[in-house]
């Protein structure tokens, strides 16, 4: 039987990505049965009849919620067995087939429990976004709001194991998501990858980066922009992050 690929993908008032990056998506990769689904957060009839058509899984929500929130639904909605990989995307992510079956056949394999791939910002121009990701303090994002520069992100190419990976597009083993608890329901949006990634190092998970294949994220950078609702919640999450793992006081460098 096939191991079931379930990717959940949460929009808010994102239909034109979901259709642009997910059209056609295949519905099975070699041994992989893949399950698109979908989960409406702000109840658009345009993607529900576009989620129909492609024959994903579709859920509306009666009120918004955040990311984390959003992401724990589904995984209730779909129940993946042990054997199976849940998957976390973004909207705005395009993953080509051949690197998503790559990209699972090694997860599988490996002794990984949360994983991801290289993200490229720009693969044409090569531009691949941070590989090398340490827990950052409140320091961090301080300078990171102010400055724009992330001083816990590293350039290295090889590194295989950071301390956290993007929430983009994460892999899970479903036992390792549901014995987290799945992400802190606290954040809105922001940080509840790093948070994540945080307990699971505690834990004793494994968390490795596929550095054979890639993903491409057409990410807006909506965090970045001054006085927007987004820094915002970042700013808030960022505070949320540091009172409860106690990093407030320091400033983390890449290594």
């Amino acid at each position: 039987m096939a191991k079931k690929v379930y990717i959940s993908v949460i929009s808010h008032n994102q239909e034109d990505l979901i259709k642009e990056n997910f059209y056609k998506f295949p519905k099975r990769l070699g041994k992989f049965e893949i399950k698109l689904s979908v989960l409406d957060n702000t109840g658009s009839s345009e993607l529900k009849r576009f989620c129909q058509e492609e024959d994903f899984f579709y859920h509306t929500n009666s009120t918004p919620e955040g990311f984390g929130a959003n992401h724990n639904k589904m995984f209730e909605l779909l129940q993946p067995e042990s054997e199976d990989v849940f998957i976390i995307s973004n909207p705005d992510i395009k993953v080509l087939p051949q690197e998503l079956s790559g990209l699972v056949e090694n997860f599988i394999a490996s002794d990984t429990d949360v994983g991801a791939p290289r993200s490229y910002l720009d693969k044409e121009s090569a531009f691949l976004d941070f590989p090398d990701r340490y827990f950052p303090y409140l320091g961090n994002f301080i300078v990171s709001i102010l400055t724009g520069k992330r001083l816990h992100y590293g350039s290295d190419e090889s590194q295989e194991y950071p301390q956290w990976i993007s929430g983009s597009f994460i892999l899970f083993k479903p036992d390792v998501f549901r014995a987290l608890g799945g992400f802190d329901e606290g954040y809105f949006m922001y940080c509840e990858d790093i948070d994540l990634c945080y307990r699971a190092k505690k834990q004793g998970y494994r968390i490795k980066l596929d550095t054979n294949h890639y993903i491409e994220h057409h990410s807006r950078m909506d965090s970045r922009k001054l006085f927007s609702k987004s820094i915002l919640w970042h700013m808030r999450s960022a505070l949320r992050f540091s009172m409860k793992t106690k990093r407030i006081f320091g400033l983390q460098t890449a290594k």
